[in-house]
């Protein structure tokens, strides 16, 4: 994606004064590079993709056609998974609160369900009672100790007796079992020793429970780091893993534990990993101001946009047919449109800005759009990118002021 002021003039004059940016080809690159790591290792792994991280229908469609799954968090996203055509049987359906409905619906689907509770297990016994011809197999998150002083709200304890409950009840029924285990941890460090005892601990817990032969799948879930700049990486105290140095850690373990035919598939369930650079924010400079020893830049967007976790890298495309900038070498700070002092995209930028600007931020492809509240402005359009053609085209329109308020009783 080769940019230009001019070129960024041109798309907003048709989309408006900020928008995403989306590099669809990026994001297969990235998609194929994890899972092609992974395989090289052990051939049976396949990804669902964290829906959740970023749900823009186009990305979520690339994932069906190179192969992978659906993994949703929420009945909205299990409707998107199904509106753009995603089949039942390809939809990884986890999170902590899933209504019985909804469970039911995904379970008699095909989908595979990985329940989260007791209350969830309860569910599917009383929908086996309910339905005694019928064949229910669900999936289990799994929750254990991964030496973090954290100890994660999710998935059932492997220490308290609670699966081997569930592998009682589930043999008393007749017509449920158990097809699968996965876990997820969020730790900071995202390490690779966290995801080499994670994979330890789920190959256990499985050796325990399946002892004559694996199941159907085993998923370590999410949470890797992805490919970023050089200038975001250095931001980070600690090492930041490669792609295929995580396939090392986890499927080196699957590979030496499973042989022959007996293999389950291995799933993994990558978000940030996959789109975190696959976007960029653009937002034009509209305002400059000194206050006391204060330089400003007013941009169109706001933190809400870029969700600046760490500072973003950034590129300035120049107006240079406008010369009026803030003569001075003060750092000037880029700040949004948001009525919040903390509104500040870009602390102390050491380059002067002029009017007419574009600052383009980029590694926004994670969590920006799906956390990118009405505050003030509706959400800006997302503009695709397709490098074969070097077209621009319309992912998603400007959000309006009827869209906000459509639920509202007015």
């Amino acid at each position: 994606m080769k940019l230009s002021w001019q070129l960024l003039q041109d798309l907003e004059q048709k989309h408006g004064g900020c928008f995403y940016l989306l590099d669809l080809s990026k994001f297969k690159d990235n998609y194929c590079q994890f899972l092609g790591s992974f395989r090289s290792i052990y051939q049976n792994t396949n990804i669902g993709y964290s829906y959740k991280t970023n749900y823009i229908p186009r990305i979520c469609q690339s994932v069906y056609e190179l192969g992978g799954y659906a993994e949703v968090v929420s009945q909205m996203e299990y409707d998107l998974a199904i509106k753009i055509g995603v089949p039942p049987a390809r939809i990884i359906f986890n999170g902590p609160l899933k209504y019985p409905r909804d469970l039911e619906r995904a379970v008699i689907a095909g989908s595979t369900v990985n329940l989260d509770s007791l209350q969830e297990v309860q569910i599917i016994c009383e929908l086996a009672q309910k339905l005694p011809a019928q064949q229910i197999s669900v999936g289990l998150r799994c929750n254990f100790d991964i030496g973090t002083d954290l100890i994660s709200r999710f998935g059932l304890d492997v220490e308290n007796g609670d699966l081997d409950y569930i592998f009682e009840k589930f043999k008393e029924l007749g017509n449920c079992h158990v097809k699968g285990l996965h876990c997820h941890f969020t730790t900071a460090q995202r390490s690779l020793e966290s995801y080499a005892l994670r994979a330890k601990k789920i190959i256990e817990t499985t050796d325990k429970y399946f002892p004559d032969r694996p199941p159907e799948f085993i998923d370590v879930g999410g949470g890797y780091f992805g490919h970023m700049d050089e200038d975001l990486r250095q931001q980070f105290d600690f090492y930041i893993p490669t792609y295929q140095e995580y396939a090392e850690v986890i499927a080196t373990q699957f590979k030496q534990r499973f042989t022959g035919d007996l293999q389950p598939e291995l799933i993994i369930e990558p978000g940030v990993a996959l789109v975190a650079n696959v976007m960029k924010f653009v937002g034009k400079v509209v305002a400059l101001k000194t206050i006391r020893s204060r330089h400003l830049a007013l941009v169109t967007g706001s933190i809400h946009t870029v969700k600046p976790s760490k500072q973003l890298p950034l590129t300035v495309y120049k107006n240079e047919s406008n010369h009026a900038h803030i003569e001075s070498n003060t750092p000037i700070d880029l700040v949004g449109y948001t009525c919040m002092e903390h509104d500040c995209l870009y602390p102390a930028y050491p380059v002067p800005v002029s009017v007419g600007d574009y600052t383009v931020f980029d590694n926004v492809g994670a969590y920006s759009v799906v956390f990118k509240p009405p505050f003030i402005w509706p959400s800006p359009p997302i503009v695709s990118y397709d490098s074969t053609t070097n077209i621009y085209t319309l992912a998603r329109r400007q959000e309006t002021t009827q869209d906000v308020f459509a639920t509202y009783e007015i």
